[in-house]
């Protein structure tokens, strides 16, 4: 038996939020981001959250439910609540080589809380999925729209300029690898 990856409901006495059970033993949770794994056996799930502590949680029906590691009635319960679809699975804490015009390839990164990360050009930026299409938002000014080729592994698309500008040009991105725990935070 074992658990689905995807995103569940994860409730403590403090309220409830999202987190993700990732590939590989990858925990990932957006709002408390820190390095994390899973490990599922015998109908027990332990969680190692770092420093927001370890978790031991039992399968009960459809949920799960226990506390933190020697002290139950510190309590959490998780829920399933949905899969990752392909796109999510292959984007999401992914690196990926950016290929622009005749400019040097560079390294990016799609964090798993939505940030995109682009060593050579400083700013906060982000992305989203949309089906088969990827938004990468730099700034107010320009934005990447691509296609996601699943099957090779790649996406393309232009560049869009500013609404002054003309000018537009291709882009090309190669997946390399995983990005471990979903990225630095």
């Amino acid at each position: 038996m074992s658990l689905p990856t995807g995103y569940y409901a994860f409730e403590w006495s403090g309220g409830t939020f999202e987190v993700q059970l990732r590939p590989g033993g990858e925990f990932w949770c957006p709002r408390f981001a820190a390095p994390a794994t899973w490990q599922f056996s015998g109908g027990t799930l332990a969680i190692d959250w770092g420093k927001y502590g370890e978790y031991v949680l039992r399968l009960s029906g459809d949920a799960l439910a226990g506390g933190a590691r020697g002290n139950e009635s510190d309590w959490r319960k998780m829920r399933f609540l949905r899969a990752f679809t392909p796109q999510e699975a292959l984007v999401s804490a992914s690196v990926w080589r950016l290929r622009s015009g005749d400019e040097e390839p560079l390294l990016v990164q799609f964090r798993a809380d939505g940030r995109f990360v682009c060593p050579s050009r400083a700013g906060t930026f982000s992305y989203r999925l949309e089906g088969d299409s990827v938004l990468i938002e730099w700034d107010s000014l320009s934005n990447d729209r691509l296609q996601l080729d699943m099957a090779a592994k790649a996406m393309a698309g232009s560049t869009l300029c500013c609404p002054l500008c003309a000018a537009s040009s291709a882009v090309r991105l190669e997946y390399v690898e995983r990005l471990p725990g979903g990225g630095p935070p």
